[in-house]
């Protein structure tokens, strides 16, 4: 039941009123838990998202059953219960975008659950404001940009405030577990929740002091302490390197310039999330991005005035929270000499909470356009902040970044302008879809090694019902060799593919040329995200091809290339999008013999060269 005396306190309004309140609650959550769906969908995720992945497919097809889990910041592992939640989902799926949507239905889960939290706190109406503060606070896409653990962060630490909710009036042993389970989920989020944890697990102390509470919180501390021993059980041996040493850490991430960095994250937390999503993740110009990004403040200035009519007790809290939030961002920049995208989930709970109960002091009657204002200036913040979603509803060709900073490793960054580079954008349910390439022995080459080979193979690895012998790149392997490149390319090529899969253009007619040597399917170890990568140094490859041919490269930008000579003129570039370069003979007619150089000034990583023979 709601707490009867902040009803009394904070209510005026008859208890029938509130219905709508909780009908506008449920709506919003489910187009949240809508929009994250499609979303994940439609996303790529990044590299811890391929590892988590992969151990998912390992487990779910009975071939590895791992005892550790995510790295921190190579550190620490994690115990692998992330892994087995992806499991499931890998299984009945086999599919990566349907594991990415099982992400973000975890992630959306936390707009039902401060619906729930906001109710039992205070009633529907603050429901509804707590549940759409957790999508206004400039970085609702988050879960979205890192779909990995992180991304059930805030799921996560709202599971615990309910679970300490339920522990309030009564500590019980079945409740004491329940809560070390929450905690415990928490700390496996990641561990910047920790802080959490201990303020949850004190007032809790505080509030039942006596020996039977300390010893069910010890009962709870034991739940948490076993859930993260299976790494120390691990038969696998640790690699050597892999791990950092505490004398690294501590000279260089601890307490870095922490003042600074302080107020720096205090103001990417209120309004620079926003600034960096609006300039990152629209295709608004910049006039435009100044412009809604000084709504997004001005709405955000009125929900702090709301705080002004709440009765003192909530006014209180909203104190307390200011406080506990100040705690957090000092722990943030104290623990790491950035903070990361993913760090600032742990925070952003708090930061709703504060949003929510400025809001909730416009929401409250009377009278009626105190309300009609609030409730107009909520939703123009939420609709401000849910724009960075649209990047992640379409087909993507470009994203913009900021030649000044870079959020997504340092939060604190903010960049006063961008620039747009092309981008060869597949994501995950286009990367199940080339499963379909067959399961005979093959070397791939071009942008389908790469995603391939970012993916573990797992398409093929479903598809196949086995792993299969795949190579990405090399021109020593025997067998069939294949390129993929977007099939945008292939206006520019003007050689038809074999075939088209999921707008992959597959070319079998193809000459590998070098470098002699690939890579095998990686099987990752403890602590390993990203498969293995061979390293070319700085040479002159010479070769011979027809006129008609073009000449791919792959792993590799414009900018590292010296020179690229065919029958002895420059070479035609005739198409870059990141990594990928297509050269012809420029001037070429008929069907002669070519002789080609290129040389490559810098060293460079799984670089990959192949002719595509015309027909």
């Amino acid at each position: 039941m709601p707490n009867p005396l902040l009803r009394a306190s904070t209510l005026p309004a008859s208890a029938p009123g509130l219905r709508g309140w909780r009908i506008a609650g449920w709506a919003f959550c489910l187009l949240m838990l809508a929009l994250h769906v499609a979303a994940g969908f439609n996303s790529a995720g990044v590299v811890d998202f391929r590892r988590d992945v992969y151990w998912a497919t390992a487990i779910a097809y009975g071939e590895r059953l791992p005892w550790s889990g995510p790295p921190i910041y190579q550190l620490v592992e994690l115990g692998p219960w992330w892994y087995y939640v992806l499991a499931p989902a890998m299984r009945l799926s086999g599919r990566i975008a349907v594991v990415a949507a099982w992400i973000q239905v975890l992630a959306a889960l936390k707009y039902f659950l401060a619906l729930h939290l906001g109710t039992r706190l205070l009633d529907e109406r603050f429901g509804f404001a707590l549940a759409a503060a957790i999508a206004a606070t400039g970085w609702a896409i988050a879960p979205l940009i890192f779909p990995s653990h992180p991304a059930v962060v805030e799921t996560t630490l709202l599971l615990l405030a309910l679970a300490a909710w339920h522990c309030r009036d009564a500590l019980t042993a079945g409740r004491a577990v329940l809560f070390g389970l929450a905690a415990a989920a928490c700390v496996h989020a990641h561990p910047t929740t920790a802080t959490w944890v201990l303020i949850a697990g004190l007032a809790l102390l505080w509030r039942h002091r006596g020996w039977r509470a300390l010893a069910l919180l010890a009962l709870s501390a034991c739940v948490v302490v076993l859930s993260l021993l299976p790494p120390c059980l691990d038969p696998q041996p640790l690699a050597a390197g892999m791990r950092k040493t505490a004398e690294t850490y501590a000279s260089h991430d601890l307490a870095v310039a922490p003042l600074v960095r302080f107020a720096r994250l205090v103001a990417a937390l209120f309004v620079n999330g926003e600034w960096s999503g609006l300039m990152l993740m629209t295709s608004w110009k910049l006039p435009t991005v100044r412009l809604a990004w000084s709504l997004y403040c001005a709405c955000l200035a009125l929900a702090l005035a709301g705080v002004a009519l709440l009765p003192r007790t909530l006014r209180r809290g909203f104190a307390i929270a200011l406080a506990l939030l100040s705690f957090q961002c000092a722990f943030l920049v104290l623990v790491r000499a950035s903070v990361p995208i993913w760090m600032v989930e742990s925070a952003l709970p708090t930061l709703a909470f504060v949003f929510a109960l400025g809001w909730y002091g416009w929401l409250s009657p009377p009278p009626p356009w105190r309300r009609a204002l609030g409730g107009t200036a909520l939703a123009v913040q939420v609709a401000l902040s849910l724009a960075t979603f649209g990047v992640l509803l379409r087909d993507i060709h470009s994203l913009r970044v900021m030649p000044d900073a870079n959020p997504y490793v340092d939060a604190t960054q903010r960049g006063e302008r961008y620039t747009t580079i092309p981008v060869a954008f597949f994501p995950a349910r286009r990367v199940d879809a080339l499963g379909a390439i067959g399961c005979a022995p093959t070397t791939l080459h071009g942008r389908l090694a790469t995603l391939m080979e970012a993916a573990f193979a797992i398409p093929l690895r479903v598809a196949c019902g086995k792993w299969p012998d795949v190579r990405f790149r090399g021109s020593g392997e025997a067998g069939e060799h294949r390129l993929g490149i977007e099939q945008a390319a292939t206006a520019k090529t003007a050689i038809a593919p074999d075939e088209t899969i999921a707008g992959m253009a597959i070319y079998s007619r193809v000459r590998p040329v070098g470098p002699a040597a690939g890579t095998r399917r990686t099987e990752l170890r403890r602590m390993q995200v990203v498969p293995e990568a061979l390293r070319s140094e700085p040479q002159v490859w010479t070769f011979a091809a027809r006129a008609g041919d073009v000449v791919s490269l792959t792993g590799i930008a414009s900018s590292a290339i010296g020179t690229a000579r065919a029958d002895g003129r420059a070479a035609r570039l005739v198409y870059e999008v990141g990594d990928q370069l297509f050269y012809t003979c420029d001037g070429c007619a008929g069907d002669a013999a070519v002789d080609w150089n290129i040389a490559i000034k810098e060293p460079a990583y799984d670089l990959d060269i192949v002719v595509i023979e015309a027909p």
